[in-house]
């Protein structure tokens, strides 16, 4: 038995679950964690923050270069994502904020739970709002380079001016 106290790990998951960022900074400056550590039930520390409300946490969370925001908890099948749609019911200006950081950060708004639910299958009716963004972010996230235009496949014109 050590007297250690908890870990990195575990208080980056307290962290949060608790909205303390400063805590969250300081152990991911230390670089002594590991991202993809998980709970009992298959939560990551961004499925804590996002099922918390922890908005400056989850900004912190979407900015390392190694988050998978698509785990799924063991569970329900939640990605952060679910999480962060279901707090419309507490707060849909931060579940907004929190759905638009993960999708920025490459959360797949296409994940179905265990429920086969998609974050957008979630959103209440009365949320337009927070609808018209997951569908906005899922038509980018399904377009590829081969949809955009590349005008250099079709020849240029001396001139640079529109086709008829």
């Amino acid at each position: 038995m050590t007297d250690e106290g908890a870990s990195n790990n575990e208080l980056m998951m307290a962290a949060c679950r608790n909205d303390q960022e400063d805590v969250l900074e300081e152990i991911l400056e230390s670089g002594n964690y590991n991202i993809g550590y998980t709970d009992g039930a298959g939560n990551t520390a961004a499925h804590l923050a996002a099922k918390s409300g922890s908005l400056g946490c989850l900004e912190f969370l979407v900015n390392l270069d190694d988050i998978d925001l698509n785990i799924k908890n063991r569970l329900e099948g939640y990605t952060p994502l679910h999480y962060a749609v279901e707090y419309q019911d507490t707060d849909i200006e931060l579940a907004y904020a929190m759905v638009d950081i993960l999708l920025q950060g490459g959360a797949d708004s296409k994940v179905e739970n265990r429920n086969k639910l998609t974050p957008s299958m979630m959103v209440q009716p009365k949320n337009k709002d927070l609808r018209d963004l997951i569908a906005q972010s899922t038509a980018a996230f399904e377009m590829d380079d081969a949809d955009i235009a590349n005008d250099d496949e079709y020849g240029s014109d001396s001139d640079d001016q529109p086709s008829d």
